[in-house]
């Protein structure tokens, strides 16, 4: 169905293609034609290839030249390394964080908490979800990390964002989330650092789950 405007722009495409992406409107590795695109934003392909570069520039999609785009796809194998990552990425960020964190951010954690609770199971749930994991981390001052956390949370999004019982069964997620925040309270390092990694590893078999059927 066409969007109907040819005056959007190569970013606003692609913040409508990234919302497809990881809401599960397209799969990982389904393919992003070109010309069914440009007739659906009624433009021409440049602005539809401008978009697909910006999408891969946030590695939500791959350009193959002379093969088009595809929406990323991980293994097994490679979504498990990227939850390992994101365990010692994430845990040593926490650790680093919990030292400095102020009245302040206590606050803005709290409050992003809420939203996250309150998004749960809705499409604007991986926003809310990353806005409150990255209001905990801030206060490490590490913003390489940081970056580096983002791309494989978003990894993860685009291969959960397919499974309707994953999408909808965050809930769950908001009991772990009160724990690690409680810990960050009472400036519990190794007691928020373990809530966190069991949050982690919770999700990812959770995912591992979905994927063994698909073997």
């Amino acid at each position: 169905m066409s969007i109907g405007t040819a005056a959007m722009t190569p970013s606003e495409i692609a913040i409508s293609l990234r919302r497809d992406i990881l809401t599960g409107q397209f799969a990982p590795g389904s393919d992003l034609p070109q010309e069914e695109l440009a007739r659906r934003f009624g433009v021409s392909r440049i602005p539809i290839r401008d978009a697909l570069n910006l999408l891969a520039a946030e590695k939500l999609v791959r350009v193959r030249p002379n093969r088009g785009a595809q929406v990323i796809c991980f293994s097994r194998k490679d979504l498990a390394e990227v939850y390992s990552l994101r365990v010692i990425l994430e845990t040593d960020c926490l650790a680093r964080a919990i030292p400095g964190i102020g009245d302040v951010d206590l606050e803005r954690i709290a409050q992003e908490m809420r939203r996250c609770e309150i998004e749960a199971g809705n499409e604007e749930f991986p926003e809310a979800d990353w806005r409150f994991h990255r209001a905990l981390y801030e206060p490490a001052g590490r913003p390489m990390q940081l970056a580096l956390i983002e791309e494989l949370r978003t990894t993860c999004h685009v291969h959960i964002a397919v499974y309707d019982r994953l999408r909808k069964g965050r809930h769950q997620f908001a009991k772990d989330h009160r724990r690690i925040v409680a810990a960050c309270r009472a400036k519990d390092i190794e007691t928020a650092v373990g809530a966190l990694r069991s949050h982690l590893e919770a999700a990812a078999r959770s995912l591992d789950a979905e994927l063994k059927p698909a073997e």
